[in-house]
């Protein structure tokens, strides 16, 4: 018997996508897993303090920590869209096989900046880094707008589905102006690297509070209407 208040029809269709999520949150696994072997333990070496070894590997440790966000932040929004397509073909399919190419890039470029970032490579790492960072924006849009557009979206809200839409549209755009701007500043880049994470660290409250800006704004027009009747 199906749960109370869930159709039949409503668990079908959930179970087309779990098998892409069950197989994408394994290739996250383990596409997060490697990012760690890029940390070695440092080897005892005369005049030197455990401390003073670890602080000499910071540069494995900020490009494990940036990469880490990277494939985290991809997973939640894989996690947010999947929860709200519900249908697949072999097309979606294949647009979910780039991302999770993608995301298996993702440690060898770690790795890159990781080995580079303290050399005369280090402006090219970044770049690379970044252009990896622009086809993960790039996956996650392809994914939602072939779901938009073949209607594989169980979204009732239309503007939810328009706000997450945006949201997504945005995704390429935002990542293509990092790898941009990475050729000409480095410290730019950095900058909306850190906002790309702080707005799609949150998608559900994104669109909440998209949500709610779009409720205000019919009112405002009706309070600015009669304000002009009455003058």
């Amino acid at each position: 018997m199906p749960p109370s208040g869930l159709k039949l029809s409503e668990m079908i269709m959930s179970k087309e996508t779990q098998r892409i999520e069950a197989f994408s949150d394994g290739v996250f696994a383990i596409a997060i897993t490697l990012l760690i072997l890029e940390i070695h333990v440092p080897t005892i070496q005369p005049n030197t303090t455990l401390v003073h070894s670890l602080l000499h590997e910071w540069a494995s440790f900020l490009a494990f920590f940036i990469g880490f966000l990277t494939l985290l932040i991809c997973w939640i929004n894989h996690h947010y869209m999947f929860t709200r397509i519900t249908k697949s073909n072999s097309t979606l399919l294949l647009l979910n096989g780039f991302k999770l190419l993608v995301v298996t890039i993702t440690p060898f470029a770690t790795a890159l900046l990781a080995k580079n970032i303290r050399s005369v490579w280090r402006d090219s790492s970044i770049s690379i880094y970044c252009f990896n960072f622009t086809l993960m924006g790039l996956a996650m849009t392809l994914i939602w707008f072939y779901a938009k557009r073949m209607g594989f979206i169980n979204i009732r809200n239309k503007d939810e589905l328009i706000v997450a839409s945006r949201l997504y549209g945005f995704a390429t755009i935002l990542s293509a102006t990092i790898w941009l701007v990475s050729y000409i500043s480095i410290f730019a880049s950095l900058i909306l690297f850190c906002i790309m994470f702080m707005i799609y660290g949150f998608p559900e409250r994104i669109v909440r509070l998209q949500l709610r800006r779009m409720k205000k704004e019919p009112s405002s027009e009706v309070q600015l209407k009669t304000d002009l009747q009455e003058t």
